[in-house]
């Protein structure tokens, strides 16, 4: 996700363009040979695209990983009170190797904060950091159960319940996540040295850790490409199980994240919009959800922070 609006919009890009990434984001890896065939166009004019929608800012391609890969398996989603300016707190949260997001938020919560850790007593030791930072008044945290939607995930849907992965990653498969997280489209040659193999044994490794759910290659497309013009978040109250009232709530259209949390909170959704009216009817139609007894929406207004890399180091 990306809160910088001032990228192409969709009115720069012509239909070629378009289909372009429709393509990646089908498959961020996808050959410039596979990429011409489904286009109609020769290898180099599609490269030569592919680039420009790159340098351009109208997409990003990048390896998210799996934290749970990496021993994170522990979330926790946090709003959080602060007295006075809340951007000093804001940048003395991100320096926190916890912090995944660290948002500003419109609305009486200041701060919105994503931490993940190891275990419950990592994450509990986290957010007590958090809480000792001279400006923090408050801590509204919220623990992650289960993922419902996250529609930047290219994998096939199943369980998105937080457990450990079969696969155990080595010093090598660190090296090469790490340059996935910054390039997705990375050639397998320039794959191969950096993890110091031949191309063949590179390959399969890289095969083997996307097959694992590992590292998924993404493409972002921007705000401005997609006519989005803000985020919001949408802490959630239920009558009943959360689970059933979830699936209702991620069914509605324009809401990129929905799970269900412990705590104060039954569910959490992330929803993007056009304009306030549109963000309106959003809400009213998470609203008239049954089950659904209470909504509390924030605006993000700046994204000091976001890090898929937590365990990397």
């Amino acid at each position: 996700m990306t809160l910088a609006y001032d990228e192409p919009a969709m009115a720069d890009l012509d239909e070629v363009d378009r289909a372009l990434i429709d393509a990646l984001v089908a498959d961020g890896r996808a050959s410039y040979a596979a990429l011409a065939r489904r286009i109609g166009m020769s290898q180099a004019a599609i490269k030569a695209r592919v680039l420009r929608l790159l340098d351009s800012g109208a997409i990003h391609i990048l390896g998210r990983i799996d934290p749970r890969a990496l021993g994170y398996g522990e979330f926790a989603y946090c709003l959080i009170d602060a007295e006075g300016p809340v951007e000093p707190v804001a940048g003395r949260l991100a320096e926190m190797e916890e912090a995944a997001f660290v948002l500003i938020l419109a609305g009486t919560r200041g701060l919105f904060v994503e931490f993940r850790a190891r275990d419950a007593e990592h994450l509990d030791a986290a957010i007590e950091a958090a809480r000792a930072d001279p400006q923090v008044r408050g801590i509204d945290a919220s623990s992650l159960v289960a993922y419902v939607k996250q529609d930047w995930s290219h994998s096939p849907a199943g369980d998105h319940r937080l457990g450990a992965r079969r696969r155990t990653v080595d010093a090598t498969d660190i090296r090469l996540l790490k340059h996935l997280a910054t390039d997705g489209r990375a050639t397998f040659a320039e794959l191969a040295e950096v993890a110091g193999m031949s191309h063949a044994a590179t390959r399969e490794r890289v095969l083997a850790l996307m097959a694992a759910g590992v590292v998924t290659v993404q493409t972002i497309v921007s705000p401005g490409v997609l006519g989005v013009k803000g985020y919001a978040g949408l802490m959630i109250e239920v009558d009943g199980p959360a689970g059933p009232v979830a699936e209702e709530i991620a069914a509605v259209a324009d809401l990129t994240l929905v799970a269900i949390v412990l705590g104060r909170f039954d569910v959490i959704a992330e929803a993007s919009y056009r304009d306030e009216a549109h963000l309106a009817e959003l809400l009213d139609r998470v609203r008239s959800v049954e089950g659904v007894r209470q909504v509390e929406a924030f605006v993000y207004l700046v994204e000091v922070k976001e890090s898929m890399t937590a365990g990397l180091s």
